[in-house]
């Protein structure tokens, strides 16, 4: 297994299947508008917090991981059914982590996977807020994290 970063030089080439994969492997929850900014994320460098990497079972993509301006704008995250509760998400998210000094994600709370994940690499949650779908929804953080960096974006 093996985690590698999706340059923008290449993100037209991988575009449509990396949202097939999400669309099929993200259990119908993740938003319209995260695979909508990954869909229309220009190729150019990215920009300032954003990062795109795949985990690869020899040429098997096996999970995606998607953070927009430090997951501000977005945190997208998905693996395959049969590779989950393998540590493949938390290969991604440490692999985020590398590139970055901090990471944020909005997690409705009735999305146990996913708070089960972030719990487990040490993120924080901070703020609680009615999410687009409605729901409630957890604000968390990891690395340099501070709460007012995310007051526009709830």
């Amino acid at each position: 297994m093996h985690i590698r970063e999706v340059p923008y030089s290449q993100l037209n080439k991988v575009r449509r299947r990396l949202l097939h994969f999400l669309r099929l492997y993200g259990d119908k929850r993740l938003t319209h508008k995260a695979l909508r900014w990954l869909s229309t994320l220009p190729p150019q460098p990215y920009e300032e917090g954003t990062v795109i990497a795949v985990a690869l079972d020899g040429r098997r993509l096996v999970g995606v991981i998607a953070i927009g301006q430090y997951g501000k704008e977005e945190s997208i995250i998905a693996v395959k059914p049969n590779y989950r509760q393998s540590g493949v998400g938390r290969q991604l998210v440490h692999y985020a982590l590398e590139h970055l000094d901090r990471l944020y994600a909005r997690v409705a709370m009735d999305n146990i996977p996913s708070l089960k994940l972030c719990f487990s690499i040490g993120m924080v949650a901070f703020d609680l807020f009615t999410g687009v779908t409605g729901k409630p929804t957890l604000w968390l953080g990891i690395g340099k994290w501070d709460r007012e960096e995310v007051k526009s974006w709830s």
